[in-house]
């Protein structure tokens, strides 16, 4: 058997997430269904992560493996041939056969995008329109974000995680007047972890008393009840090297 690791785009927004799930249409389904017409071989794909319903990927990682021996140009094109437009697989290349795309990731870096103004339909499902918020309070708040904690109050019901304690490595927020790009790079995510902070950040710029080091130490998730829309996030890079 040959492993594979591919690297994929798609947009969120007609699919119930990443994972297979019953009676809904998956990102996992539409890509192992074409790798099953272009090689003939039914697998199972792995990915970094799983994206829920609506959200985005520009660098989701995924791993599989297969009989027959495809150069990765052909990987590529005679994937998307087969793909829907709302994925494309942006590369590919043979790898380890102990690779797995989920386990072997050391870092993820998600990406919540947000802009000021009146709302644009050119962004719907797209980004959050956020109004004119106070980004420099919003880098201030984030810092307390940074280094490991227990983000019990950063985690929606229904997380099966064994333990809520996760390590983020960098929180950058990026400003160009008109787009507002919150970063967040960690070990992992807990379920709705990014875009819980991202509605709490969202809250401090419009002028919120919000004391992050506070909800981080209350460890409940009563303490943030916001989640921001699923539509503005995207999952933005995976990374396997220490």
């Amino acid at each position: 058997m040959i492993r594979y690791a591919i690297t994929i785009s798609y947009d969120g927004g007609g699919f119930c997430g990443w994972q297979h799930q019953a009676n809904c249409d998956s990102v996992q389904d539409a890509v192992e269904k074409a790798i099953f017409l272009l090689s003939g071989e039914r697998v199972k794909v792995v990915g970094s992560g799983r994206t829920d319903a609506g959200v985005h990927a520009l660098g989701q990682v995924a791993s599989f493996s297969l009989e027959k021996d495809l150069a990765e140009n052909v990987i590529v094109g005679g994937l998307n041939a087969h793909l829907p437009k709302s994925i494309r697989i942006l590369s590919a290349k043979k790898t380890e056969e102990s690779f797995d795309a989920r386990k072997s990731a050391k870092k993820k870096t998600y990406m919540y995008l947000m802009y000021r103004g009146n709302a644009l339909p050119v962004l719907y499902n797209r980004a959050l329109c956020v109004g004119d918020v106070n980004v420099e309070a919003m880098r201030a708040a984030a810092k307390d974000i940074v280094g490991t904690h227990d983000f019990s109050t950063f985690k929606a019901a229904g997380s099966g995680a064994k333990t809520s304690v996760r390590t983020v490595y960098d929180v950058r927020i990026d400003d160009d007047g008109k787009f507002i790009k919150l970063f967040i790079t960690a070990n992992g995510f807990l379920y709705n972890m990014v875009r819980i902070i991202a509605a709490q950040l969202v809250k401090i710029g419009s002028g919120a008393k919000v004391d992050i080091k506070e909800l981080i130490e209350k460890r409940d998730r009563t303490a943030a009840k916001e989640t921001a829309p699923a539509f503005a996030l995207y999952l933005y890079s995976v990374e396997y090297n220490d």
